[in-house]
């Protein structure tokens, strides 16, 4: 077991943490924000929108493509002034990382997909200082959140409970006639 001080604040499952931290060193010019005008001979060259300064960040679902995306948007994270502020950013942040269904098979195992595929199974966030755990799947996109401080954990007593219903569920706000 090794066990690392992590200055970057994000982690990844392979391969191991010293490598994520140096391959960092490999994107040192992403950065938040919009590319500068500059020009090349008497051409002008001007970006196409903004985030235009973060180009080259990687996109794949690799480990080390997450590692640094997770690094990026962890550090272009701005103060928020609460919890729930800090949780919902948490999420948008996360949703970078989801897995879909399907893409981590080749076209000869897209026949056999499993019952539970290898892609993002759920996303969660604590507020370990409100004592909340939130958390969504992948059938069912709805924030659920657990409030830890209305649970006896000295009571001895265990109970599972099915994360989400199966299935997709959405809520329709079309204004009724």
């Amino acid at each position: 077991m090794h066990i690392y001080e992590n200055h970057v604040g994000v982690l990844s499952n392979s391969p191991h943490f010293p490598w994520q931290v140096l391959n960092l060193n490999n994107y040192i010019n992403v950065q938040p924000g919009t590319a500068a005008p500059r020009a090349v001979g008497d051409v002008r060259l001007t970006s196409f929108g903004s985030g235009t300064a973060a180009w080259c960040l990687p996109g794949d679902f690799s480990p080390p493509s997450r590692f640094v995306r997770a690094a990026f948007f962890r550090s272009t994270a701005p103060p928020l002034a609460t919890s729930l502020d800090a949780v919902s950013q948490a999420f948008h942040i996360l949703d970078n990382f989801d897995i879909p269904i399907g893409v981590e098979f080749g076209d000869r195992e897209r026949h056999e997909i499993p019952t539970i595929p290898s892609a993002t199974q759920w996303t969660a966030v604590s507020d370990l200082a409100s004592r909340m755990f939130y958390y969504k799947t992948m059938r069912d996109s709805t924030v659920k959140r657990v409030d830890l401080n209305r649970i006896d954990f000295d009571a001895g007593d265990e109970a599972a409970y099915a994360l989400d219903k199966g299935e997709f569920t959405f809520q329709d706000v079309t204004p009724k006639r």
